[in-house]
């Protein structure tokens, strides 16, 4: 039974990441997997209080750069 619950919490879980995350995939695919893997980093690493960490990120993500 138990396993029965873990995959319907997997496959509800997969069906929100495709509901959440198509139109921005179908607007930029090459940005894609920077947001897929920069979002959850930087929310982590800001909610421990690394917000420099969280910053760099954040601009690798969107390929923001310094201008010094």
């Amino acid at each position: 039974m138990k396993y029965l619950i873990i995959i319907f919490l997997v496959v509800l879980f997969i069906a929100f990441l495709y509901w959440a995350y198509l139109p921005d995939y179908r607007r930029n695919p090459r940005e894609f997997w920077r947001t897929i893997i920069g979002m959850p980093i930087g929310m982590l690493l800001g909610g421990i209080g690394l917000t420099e960490l969280n910053d760099l990120i954040k601009k690798w993500a969107l390929k923001k750069k310094d201008k010094n």
